[in-house]
């Protein structure tokens, strides 16, 4: 599916509206999706997006490459809804496919700034995206957190962001960066030792 047919080009008619109530199951989207319902498909699209966008945001922290990786991982998803067997997964799915591409985009970057060709700054951080009510002493943390974690492998980052931020079992973190479960563990028990020695070495 092409990237144009994510998002549709104009809204669906009065009556469209009405056969594609909210209140239809996931499951019950994808199936018209796969019969060729682009409405369905918009209505997939709206329900799952702001997950996506809020892992990508949080893996990536450049919002110039945040919609390029959610709208990619969107297509990706619909080229190859034939393959999903639980069709009610569809959301847990599209954001594990995002997650994948976030960490691709990030070790491209990584290789570009090994060779000096990557000049771009990450405009969202930890802090920006926490709650208002959050004290100035907890932005101020997440922001070292934040500054740390730039500076960690793509694997390790987004293998700790997906575990400690986001709360994902290790066996989806695994599924969604293709490595194996002791693979995840090691990177996010590297990530937390790494942290907790940056944290007593700044306290010192």
């Amino acid at each position: 599916m092409r990237r144009d047919h994510v998002r549709p080009s104009s809204e669906p008619q009065e009556a469209e509206v009405r056969s594609l109530p909210s209140s239809q199951s996931t499951e019950t989207l994808v199936l018209r999706t796969l019969e060729g319902d682009r409405w369905a498909a918009d209505a997939l699209y709206r329900r799952h997006a702001r997950d996506a966008y809020r892992v990508a945001t949080l893996l990536l922290g450049r919002n110039a490459e945040v919609d390029d990786v959610v709208q990619d991982a969107f297509v990706q998803s619909f080229d190859k809804l034939a393959t999903l067997r639980d069709r009610s997964s569809y959301g847990g799915w599209v954001v594990r496919i995002t997650a994948n591409l976030s960490r691709s985009r990030l070790r491209r970057r990584g290789l570009l700034r090994r060779l000096g060709l990557d000049r771009g700054e990450e405009d969202v951080s930890f802090e920006q995206l926490a709650a208002p009510a959050l004290s100035t002493e907890r932005r101020a943390e997440l922001a070292r957190i934040g500054g740390f974690l730039r500076g960690l492998p793509a694997d390790q980052r987004v293998a700790w962001t997906l575990r400690r931020v986001e709360g994902w079992p290790l066996a989806e973190i695994a599924e969604a960066v293709d490595a194996s479960l002791a693979t995840v563990k090691r990177r996010v028990t590297a990530a937390d030792e790494a942290l907790q020695q940056h944290i007593e070495g700044g306290a010192r």
